[in-house]
C-alpha cells in the first residue's frame, strides 16, 4: 500500500528505536500493528519546509511509489498529518555499505565486484525509468543482511 491514506499513522503503526536522522527527519523502526511486520519510518517534521521542500517530499514519495526492484528500498505506505509526514519503507537491518567496509580488513575483489554489481544493477534501473539519484554515496547504500557478501539497497529521490 504505497497511497497517502487517511488513517492516523498511530492507528496503523506502533514506533520503536530511532536508526537514524537527518535535518528534517528522523528515521524509527515501527510495526505495522495488525501484522506485526516491521518497517523503517522516515518521519518528516512538516512543519519547518518550505512550499518548495513540501513539493520535493511529494515528488520523493511519488517516485518511491513506482520502483520495485530488489535492490531499492521499497515504500510501502505514505501518510500525511497534521505537522509530520511518515514514509513507511523496508527496515534494512544489516547497517551501511561503507561501515561495512572499514570494518573489514579485506574486502575481496569478489566481494566487491558482488556490491558494485547489485549498485550499478539498482542505478540502471532506476535511469531506464528517467530517475536519477543525485546524492548516491556509500553511506547510502544499505546492507540487507551481515553476510559475505553483502546485498545493497538504496533509495533513488530525483526524477530526470
Amino acid at each position: 500500500m504505497a497511497a497517502t491514506t487517511c488513517t492516523r499513522f498511530t492507528d496503523e503503526y506502533q514506533l520503536y528505536e530511532e536508526l537514524g536522522k537527518g535535518a528534517f527527519s528522523v528515521v524509527r523502526r515501527c510495526v505495522k500493528l495488525c501484522t506485526g511486520q516491521e518497517y523503517a519510518a522516515k518521519i518528516i517534521n512538516t512543519k519547518k519546509l518550505s512550499a518548495r521542500d513540501h513539493q520535493k517530499l511529494e515528488r520523493e514519495a511519488r517516485i518511491c511509489r513506482l520502483l520495485k526492484h530488489p535492490n531499492i528500498v521499497r515504500l510501502h505506505d505514505s501518510i500525511s498529518e497534521e505537522g509530520f509526514h511518515y514514509l513507511i519503507f523496508d527496515l534494512v537491518t544489516g547497517g551501511e555499505l561503507f561501515e561495512d567496509i572499514v570494518a573489514r580488513e579485506y574486502y575481496s575483489e569478489a566481494d566487491a565486484s558482488h556490491c558494485i554489481h547489485q549498485i550499478l544493477d539498482s542505478v540502471s534501473y532506476t535511469h531506464q525509468h528517467d530517475i536519477v539519484h543525485r546524492d548516491l554515496k556509500v553511506c547510502l547504500c544499505l546492507i540487507m543482511l551481515h553476510r559475505v557478501p553483502a546485498f545493497t539497497r538504496l533509495c533513488p529521490k530525483t526524477r530526470l
